[in-house]
This record gives C-alpha cells, structure tokens and sequence, in this order.
C-alpha cells in the first residue's frame, strides 16, 4: 500500500498557536506598508512542559510522514469563523489527497466542521461516476470514539446510503461502507476510554504506520492490490509515458486527423495508444506478482474463517494439498495426492472457487463478476456506447451481440441494416457450459449467463439510423442506454444496451460464425459413408 499512498491533508485546530498580540521587530514599521495588517500573526510554537495535551506538535508530524516517505499538508483553523473559511480549501486539496485526518473538536464545536467536511468531500466524489476510493481517519482528543464513529457513519448514509455499512468489529470505531474507509483513534494524551479501545490511543510518530493499515485493511483483495500497485507504477513512471508519446508526433497525428474521412476518429486511436503504453508500464512492473504464492499465503491467513476447504464438499481436502495446488497445479505429485484423498479432477474443477470463500452466495458473486470483467469491457461514463462488433443488447428476454464489422459500423448516412446474433440464456443452477456473463438487473442474482450458438440461420438483421457522428449511438432513458430500430408504419422497438464484449471475445464470436458460413454441403455415395 506504501507504494501508492504519496500525499495526506490533515486538519487539527491545535496545530498552530496563535499569541494574545501581534510580535513586531524593532526595526518594522507598519506606516510605511500601505496595506494594513489583516488578523494578528501566525506564530509556531513547540509544545512545551506548559503546553495543553491537545496540542499537535506539527515538526513531530511532517517529520514522522516525510520517514515514511509520505507528504502531508496541514491545515490550522485559529476559530469559528476559519472553520467555514477552511472549508471549501479543503475539499479541493481533498481530491488530490490519498488519505485524510480531521481532528473532531475544531475551536469547541463538538465535532460539527469535521461532519460538514466529510459531507461535502463524499458530496463532491459522488458527483463523478468514477467514485474514488476514501480514507478518513479522525484523529482526536475526545474519548467517546464510539459516538464520533457513529455520527460520521450517519453522515456518510447522505452519498453513500446505498451502500452496505460494514463495521470491523462490534466495537464500533472503524468501518467500511462502499469506497470509503472510515477509522477513529485517540491522541495520545487521552486517558479516559474504555480499555476495550485502549489500543485505539496512538502517538504522533505511528501516524503513518495507521494510515498505511487502515488503507490496507480498505484494500485486502489480491487484485485490489494487484490495482494499487498498477496504479503507482503508472505514476510512479508517467515519464515512460510522456517520454514515448511526446511532442514529436504531434505533427503526424493532426496529419492522420486531416486524411480521415470522420476526423474525430483520430481522438479513440490517441487513446489506444496511450491505452497501450499503459499497459507496457503495468507488465513492467508485474504486479500480477500480488497474486503470487507469497500474497496467498497471507491472504489466506488474514482469511481464517475460510478454513481448510472453505464451502467444498472434499471433507479430504487439507490446507497442505490446497497450497500444493495453488502452487503446482495439476502436477503429477499433486495429482497422486488428489487421488489419495479420493478427490477427482473434474470434481475439484467443478468447485475450485468453493475452496476459497466461505458462503454459496459468496462463491456465486465471486464467480460471476470475476467472467463478466474476462469478457466484457469495463466502461463508465465515457464515451458513449455505440452498436458494432461485440455490442450486447437485448430486448424482451432475448440477448443478442452485433456481429457487424467495424468498418460497417461507422460512416453511416441514414439508416444501416445489423446482424445481431441471438444468445441462448444458461438457467440459473445449470451446470452447462457457457460463454460469458452480463449484469441483468431483472435476474434474482443480478447477472446472467449466456451461450453463443454460432448457427446463420439465427442471424437477425435490423435498421438502425445513424447519428451525426456516423454512428447507431445509444440513446439513455431513465439511466438505461436503448439502440432504437428503425420506424415501419410509424411503430418501431429498441434494444438495451448491456455491455460490450472485448476485442479478443468479440472476434471468437465472429470466427465460430465464419466456420459455419464455410461448411461444404457435398452429394456424394452413402457407401463411401458407411463404408463397404
């Protein structure tokens, strides 16, 4: 986690000190300054045998960050006023901060600008599709923890009130709810908590130490950490990036936007090949090692309640052939080991993910959103999605995925007929094979399951007008995107949109149905069929 934390905004009213009076040096003269002073001045001062126990030695602070190689910013409200004046600053920084630290009692106000604050950051994440993951960690010298932890998840229900509110434990001062991980600890002057939250008490120099735990505890999923490490490479070698894609090229680009016939089209191959050096920057750094054996080991251990064979039904399976298997596979050790146990191969195939969780629904979820995100290209607001190859729609129950070439699909002066190959729809508990999954909201588990049946005869061709872009382009009613059909007699229907199949899927569709086009039907002499 270390690796993609870089930068904290913390807020804490005790900060700075602020003297009864302006100090002024011998030699300064305020009457030759044409502006007047504003306020008295800003004055550090170190935390001293006189100083209150709420004070936050800031050098103690910056310093204890900048060891662990993190920048934090520090924010000082001096009184009630400043708390409303700091806010819209911090709120700004808070989009390019990674983590956050409010004190809760800012100049006496039990806790009411912390809870604005937090408000008004989810208020401003929620207001971009692309919902950003959120740490907030108060740090306080009050010691009803439980009661701030309860007020701060209470605000949290005005963005994120769709989202499951998961408590750590039933002490109730850290949970998790959607994007947003919420803890609260104590300074560590303060004496009166229970000593069930004794633990919760912390020093200013394991600041750092708490902030990479609690993001970490925000983050235990293997890919998810697999992600951060994506993610701070990326950063970490955005000069990889610009040094590939850099300004020589941009004479060659306005020269490939000039000889296209739409040159708009230029804008998606800039963004493939910023995609693609992307990618080269991930591989470079293999984070696919996060889900190497030394990460599943501790994944495994920090999954305790998951047990030696989780949901299967191997009351054999032990977490030592477990292990093996994760770290061999299908060697002829492991193999003879399975076997010994009296667990077949197809069998352990069959519940390979039950190994790993430990409820059925868990093991549903974990299966169906893992081959959605195989297949199907993630997309979030940007851009719109359009029909061509790959694209999947359905109307009244029936799926069907485009199989029009791309070419066919753009440059399109009024209507263009489609190709749209029907899908077969998998029955939930059948356990027969399929080809991908979709999100479905009218199913009981929200997804369901199709199979390509590759047969021209299925094939269904419908009108489709273009756009201004020359493209059949989405159009959105109520938050579900429809391709609607050409008009007969002034009646017409349309098709969702569910999803987009990714290149490589999308092209297997294509060549499964080619392989059919491309059968030959001979007459011939049945005895040579049969044989003599």
């Amino acid at each position: 986690m270390l690796e993609f934390l870089q930068t904290i905004l913390m807020i804490d009213d005790e900060a700075f000190r602020r003297d009864s009076g302006p100090e002024q040096a011998a030699d300064e003269d305020w009457a030759d300054d044409d502006t007047p002073p504003v306020g008295s001045a800003l004055k550090l001062v170190a935390p001293g045998a006189s100083a209150e126990g709420d004070e936050l030695d800031v050098q103690a602070v910056s310093r204890s960050f900048a060891e662990a190689a993190l920048s934090c910013a520090i924010l000082s409200p001096q009184s009630a006023e400043e708390n409303e004046d700091f806010r819209p600053a911090f709120v700004r920084t808070a989009k390019r901060a990674d983590a956050l630290i409010l004190d809760w009692n800012l100049n006496g106000d039990n806790g009411a600008t912390a809870e604005k604050l937090i408000r008004a950051v989810l208020r401003e994440d929620t207001k971009s599709p692309r919902r950003r993951l959120r740490l907030v960690t108060v740090y306080t010298g009050e010691p009803d923890l439980r009661q701030i932890t309860d007020r701060i998840a209470n605000a949290t229900s005005e963005s994120l009130g769709e989202d499951e509110l998961k408590w750590d434990d039933d002490r109730h001062v850290a949970f998790s709810r959607g994007p947003v991980r919420v803890a609260v600890f104590a300074k560590e002057h303060v004496q009166s908590i229970p000593a069930e939250l004794a633990d919760r008490r912390r020093a200013i120099s394991a600041l750092p130490t708490v902030v990479v735990e609690e993001f970490g505890r925000h983050s235990l999923g293997l890919v998810t950490t697999a992600s951060l490490s994506a993610l701070a490479g990326i950063r970490n070698d955005a000069h990889r990036l610009l040094a590939a894609l850099g300004p020589e090229i941009d004479g060659a680009v306005l020269g490939q936007r000039v000889s296209l016939a739409h040159p708009e089209d230029v804008e998606r191959q800039v963004e493939g090949l910023i995609a693609s050096e992307l990618a080269a920057i991930v591989q470079d750094h293999e984070v696919g090692s996060h889900v190497g054996l030394p990460r599943v080991r501790e994944w495994l251990k920090h999954k305790s309640g998951i047990g030696s064979r989780g949901v299967s039904t191997f009351e054999s399976m032990t977490a030592e052939l477990r292990l093996r298997l994760l770290a061999e596979g299908f060697s002829h050790e492991a193999v003879q080991e399975l076997q010994d146990a009296g667990i077949g191969k197809k069998k352990l195939a069959a519940e390979a993910t039950h190994l790993f969780v430990e409820t059925l629904e868990e093991k549903q979820r974990s299966d169906q959103i893992f081959s959605m995100r195989m297949s199907l290209r993630s997309r979030y607001a940007k851009p719109s999605p359009v029909m061509q190859l790959g694209t999947i729609v359905e109307q009244e129950g029936t799926y069907a995925v485009c199989v029009q070439p791309l070419c066919d699909s753009v440059r399109i002066n009024g209507s263009r007929m489609f190709p749209l190959l029907p899908l077969e729809v998998v029955s939930e508990g059948d356990r027969a094979p399929s080809d991908l999954t979709v999100p479905d909201p009218q199913a009981s588990s929200g997804y369901v399951r199709l199979r390509v049946v590759p047969k021209p005869s299925r094939i269904l061709m419908r009108d489709f007008n273009g756009g201004p872009a020359g493209t059949v382009q989405v159009r959105w009613y109520r938050k579900v995107g429809r391709f609607s059909e050409v008009k007969v007699k002034g009646r017409g229907k349309s098709w969702r949109w569910v999803g987009d199949l990714k290149t490589d899927h999308a092209q297997r569709v294509v060549e499964r149905l080619s392989s059919e086009f491309s059968r030959v039907g001979l007459e011939e002499a049945e005895v040579l069929r049969q044989g003599w």
